[in-house]
């Protein structure tokens, strides 16, 4: 049996708030995914998003930096500590510091000076996240970043436990964030994947997916906990660019191997945090993924009230997961009005104890990602 880690801290800051806020609206049936409302000005009034609303500039001129630091030092400001010492950082992410980026690439096109900082294109880097972090953070382990598409925020918590596992640091801090960009925004639609409604997960009449802005962190050390990371697994279909592979086999794979390291029992599995886009495609051959890898758990799906927030879906819909098992609650499938046979969501949060979780996410190139997660601490139910 393998080192036990357990996530000693975890949190978030999506468009519904900070973590016991957006559990709290994620349960009410609440959802920030809308037609206008608070959005960049270049993002077309008719594109349903969900945008954080919060000035992140003070942490970052780069909005995906700065929405990750501004989770963290709330945080901190509520009392987490972290040890900077040996701490290693695995970012999740998609866009870098993009954004900047295309604004000056909009005004160069426009025929105007960009009026943007000399370091754009130097921050526009992958790597970059991880490195504005770890600089504010003062940790002086590895920094990793993570960029396997919409399964990167759950590959980044098996990379952080091998480099625990590896002795190559001393805790690992887990972070996923991703601001609205252009590209992501028009690349979705130009696919024919961008809802003209709202995103519906896994409701008969879904027509695409929509896209959110968050960022969430979670914090592994060695050790036994009450929240332990039993084990993270990925499969690929090899079966097409960006439609999963029908029968829906690489992500049963990659949960029953999650589960593995402790001889789970797929029967055993309590909760599943579904990805879930609202696409018709994803959902139809998610929901036979599921029924087929843990018969017995109920369903959750979380994009219909956060939106798809990319690079960081796999840290933030952990991060969900945990504080679900924690509170002994499933939260509802947020804007899903009549579910497709054989997914088992409910437009009710669900009081259901919870030891053994898992959460999944799919990605282009037909990557399949699991993490599963076990909780033996007391359930606060009702908190």
């Amino acid at each position: 049996m393998r080192a036990p880690i357990h996530l000693a801290s975890f949190g978030c800051l999506t468009a519904l708030g900070d973590l016991p806020s957006s559990f709290a609206s994620l349960c009410a049936g609440e959802s920030a995914v809308r037609i206008g409302g608070a959005r960049p000005d270049w993002a077309p009034e008719d594109m349903p998003i969900a945008m954080v609303p919060m000035d992140v500039s003070a942490y970052s001129r780069h909005r995906t930096f700065g929405l990750a630091i501004a989770a963290l030092d709330e945080a901190i400001r509520a009392g987490m500590s972290i040890d900077p010492d040996g701490l290693a950082i695995v970012f999740a992410n998609t866009t870098s510091g993009m954004l900047l980026g295309e604004t000056a690439i909009a005004q160069h096109l426009a025929g105007d000076s960009p009026e943007v900082p000399e370091d754009y294109l130097w921050n526009h880097l992958a790597h970059r996240p991880a490195e504005a972090v770890g600089d504010w953070l003062g940790a002086t382990g590895p920094r990793v970043v993570v960029s396997t598409a919409c399964t990167s925020g759950t590959v980044a918590f098996g990379v952080a436990a091998d480099l625990l596992r590896a002795g190559r640091c001393k805790r690992a801090l887990v972070v996923g964030s991703d601001a609205l960009c252009r590209t992501t925004l028009f690349g979705f639609r130009a696919l024919g994947a961008y809802t003209r409604t709202s995103c519906r997960p896994f409701d008969v009449e879904r027509d695409g997916m929509a896209i959110g802005e968050a960022a969430a962190f979670a914090l592994l050390e060695p050790g036994p906990g009450d929240l332990e990371l039993i084990g993270c697994a990925t499969r690929t279909d090899a079966f097409h660019l960006t439609a999963p592979e029908p029968t829906g086999k690489g992500l049963v794979r990659a949960v029953l191997a999650a589960i593995a390291p402790e001889g789970i029992d797929r029967g055993a599995i309590d909760h599943v945090n579904a990805h879930a886009t609202g696409t018709p495609t994803n959902d139809g051959v998610e929901a036979l993924s599921i029924a087929e890898a843990a018969p017995n758990a109920p369903v959750s799906a979380v994009k219909g009230a956060f939106g798809h927030t990319l690079g960081a879906a796999g840290v933030v819909e952990a991060v969900i997961l945990a504080e679900s098992m924690r509170r002994g609650i499933v939260p509802p499938a947020v804007r899903c009005a009549q579910a497709i046979p054989g997914v088992a969501v409910h437009d009710q949060p669900r009081f259901v104890p919870q030891r053994v979780g898992v959460s999944v996410n799919l990605a282009f190139g037909g990557h399949n990602a699991a993490l599963a997660l076990r909780w033996s601490g007391t359930t606060e139910r009702g908190r």
